[in-house]
């Protein structure tokens, strides 16, 4: 079979790039996902990376000067340093909006998938980019995974016969689901889902029997993640294509990953397990059935020892340095681009133009067609002005956050609380606001002007939103800057206390402390420099925060939450041991002693109750939060087994033993030229053990704090969300 009959024809690209000069060009939206372009196309041959544009000027800056490019805020921008083609990077409701104002800018696109929301829009993109002259490219990456992109050679050859049938499987878990954030864009509507995943599929799909022509959807299963929120977590489809019929079954949230594509055809079948990287399959012999059905074991079988093979040394090969990255998804990304700005500069058809956008988007929205639209949510009230009393919870959305709101709005506190978007709000905010309870404001911590609006007329603030980073330039400026800030805005608007939730992580709790207790104390790690990013970063915002209370006198305190469990908490929490898959447990140590536990519900309610106390014995004070329930992180994942019916398992492993893993992992990214690698802690890795126990002393005896210390009782509420 010859490619021309798998794929629609497509003409070359209209859009003359110089071949004797790089390729100009600008990426617009400098989010997670545009650190893989910029990694990228740093390393692409004939391209020069000219500006990077984000609404958001200082996240434009940051990523500009890691590149060597100028940032700007706006499209025209982009046009005025020269940009020939923009690498689309923004949530996907903007996609049609930004490529059709870069179009019009006289800037060739290449796109996140998908390209658009809606057919109809995809459509005019793709005519728009056509009358301009302008390459409109998709950066369907799935296409480009090895494993596919291997499969799709062999059909090609002919290897099959002719393609008949289609069948997929895509079984992934969400993060956000176990952590009950919905405020991503693919939970906002029901069909939302379908356009943040399938596309990967779907592409694959499309790739191998075009177009679809019909397909009949059924939705397995739902849930409601809040009041008029719907989401639709399974999903089965029968659909027909241009040149062959498919089998897609969708299943998001799940603790066990399965990616594959399987494709049957006249004379064999092959098989692309899209997440591990393999392929395999048969096809007919001239032997009789016994000896055949023997080969198509037997090849089957070295088909998939030669992948698994390929994949173990490739993997070796890239952490010493001598070979590049080859993992799916980021050989899949780089040669979807590489394939773009190929075929850009030879003038050749573009591997996923607008037209094979259009048609994948119509995929999409044949499956999403059996989703019911969104119910419409009210907007929110005015918050309207501050009142006596009030108190302010930053970081009023998360896990932690939305329990304090709901135990102040108990009390008839009057509460504010700032967000960062106005949907998919935790139901207790959205009814506070429409019954006058809550004032809620929207506005960031990274704008001092809007943090001064939320703090006018607070007596009390209870901050829980205090940043991270992966390098400690970021930690500096989002956790111990951002806590700075908080503070002087707070001393500048008379707040009677600020309460910084802070971490156990910033003490030393490692086995060799020399204390069986630990007392409260505004005491933390005295050697901060051989701890882990996380606890720098929390050690260093309590010294900020300290220095800032030292200077204006703004009472201040600290509280210190264990290992905090309850729903909303992943199951798999660092705090028990280093979750190595999501039911494989290896141990900060052996496991064998009772770990500083604390319910979600408990750390709200000491929180709330440190934020009325009307007393100066927390002013400049540190206080820790934990039960008393003797649970050893074995006992955790053993009742964790029992409870869920998974096969989960707890590993001891002696930190002894740890450490000379780290190190010897430690000496392969040497030799492999990664000479930033950080040596291994052996000081984090002793207080990842947890030893000591925390007494709790000012919690229990000034506040009157009472967690829930019975162990029965603590294992029962905090794996409730996850019974079987």
């Amino acid at each position: 079979m010859q490619l021309e009959e798998l794929s629609p024809s497509r003409t070359s690209s209209p859009f003359r790039i110089d071949p004797h000069r790089p390729t100009r060009v600008g990426l617009v939206g400098a989010g997670f996902i545009a650190d893989f372009h910029l990694e990228i196309l740093s390393d692409t041959p004939d391209v020069e990376l000219v500006a990077i544009c984000d609404r958001d000027e200082e996240r434009a800056q940051r990523a500009a000067e890691r590149y060597g490019a100028r940032a700007v805020t706006t499209i025209a921008a982009l046009a005025e340093a020269g940009v020939q083609v923009a690498h689309l990077c923004v949530p996907p409701d903007l996609h049609a909006s930004l490529t059709r104002e870069c179009l019009e800018a006289g800037i060739g696109v290449f796109v996140e998938k998908p390209l658009a929301l809606f057919q109809s829009d995809a459509r005019e993109l793709a005519n728009l980019a056509h009358e301009r002259g302008l390459a409109l490219g998709v950066n369907h990456n799935a296409v480009f995974f090895p494993s596919f992109a291997k499969l799709m050679s062999r059909v090609r050859a002919g290897w099959i016969g002719s393609v008949k049938h289609v069948q997929v499987t895509l079984s992934v878990p969400l993060r956000q689901l176990d952590a009950g954030d919905y405020s991503h864009w693919m939970f906002r509507e029901p069909r939302n889902i379908v356009f943040e995943q399938a596309p990967h599929p779907l592409s694959q799909v499309c790739e191998l029997i075009g177009g679809v022509k019909s397909c009949e959807t059924t939705i397995l299963e739902s849930r409601e993640l809040l009041p008029g929120q719907t989401f639709h977590s399974r999903w089965s489809a029968a659909a027909v294509g241009e040149r062959g019929t498919a089998e897609i079954y969708m299943s998001f949230g799940e603790p066990f990953t399965r990616s594959t594509v399987q494709v049957l055809g006249s004379d064999g079948s092959l098989q692309a397990d899209v997440f591990h990287n393999h392929l395999e399959g048969e096809r007919k012999t001239l032997w009789l059935d016994f000896y055949n059905s023997f080969l198509a074991g037997f090849r089957r079988g070295s088909m998939l020892r030669r992948s698994a093979w390929r994949v173990l040394f490739q993997y070796f090969g890239q952490t010493l340095g001598l070979t590049r990255r080859e993992d799916g998804f980021y050989a899949g990304m780089r040669e979807s681009m590489r394939a773009f700005h190929k075929a850009l500069r030879e003038n050749a058809p573009l591997p996923s133009d607008g037209e094979r956008g259009v048609q994948v988007i119509e995929w999409c929205e044949a499956l999403a067609s059996a989703a019911e639209p969104a119910t419409p949510q009210d907007a929110l009230p005015d918050p309207g002005p501050a009142r006596p009393g009030e108190v302010v919870v930053l970081g009023g959305t998360g896990f932690i956050g939305r329990r304090v709101v709901e135990r102040l709005v108990e009390r008839d506190q009057p509460v504010t609380v700032m967000v960062r978007r106005t949907h998919s709000l935790p139901q207790v905010l959205t009814d506070g606001a429409r019954s006058g309870k809550v004032r809620l404001i929207r506005g960031s911590l990274e704008n001092e002007e809007s943090l001064r609006a939320i703090l006018e007329g607070a007596s009390r603030v209870i901050h829980l939103a205090t940043g991270g980073g992966d390098d400690w330039e970021t930690i500096q400026r989002s956790m111990v800057g951002g806590t700075r800030t908080v503070a002087r805005a707070c001393a500048e608007r008379g707040v009677d206390r600020l309460i910084y939730v802070s971490s156990t992580a910033a003490l030393y709790l490692g086995h060799d402390r020399g204390e069986e207790y630990v007392e409260d104390s505004l005491q933390t790690d005295p050697m901060p420099d051989g701890r882990a990013l996380y606890s720098r970063g929390k050690i260093a915002a309590e010294e900020a925060l300290l220095e800032v209370a030292a200077e204006t006198g703004l009472p201040v305190s600290i509280a210190r939450p264990g290992v905090v469990l309850g729903p909303g908490t992943p199951m798999q929490h660092s705090g028990i041991g280093l979750w190595v898959r999501d039911n494989h447990c290896v141990g900060w140590g052996l496991g064998n002693a009772p770990l500083p536990l604390v319910l979600a519900d408990d750390v709200a309610e000491a929180l709330v109750r440190a934020a009325l106390h009307e007393g100066k014995e927390l002013d400049g004070a540190a206080f820790n939060l934990a039960c008393r329930a003797p649970i050893t992180a074995a006992e955790m994942v053993a009742e964790m087994r029992r409870v869920t019916g998974r096969d989960l398992h707890f590993h001891p492993r002696h930190a002894l033993v740890s450490q000379t893993m780290e190190i010897g992992k430690w000496i392969v990214k040497q030799v492999g030229g990664r000479r930033d690698a950080p040596f291994p802690s052996w000081r984090d890795l002793k207080s990842r053990e947890l030893r000591p126990t925390l007494v709790c002393q000012t919690a229990r005896n000034v506040l009157g704090w009472r967690p829930v210390d019975d162990k029965a009782e603590f294992l029962r509420r905090a794996l409730s969300a996850y019974r079987a």
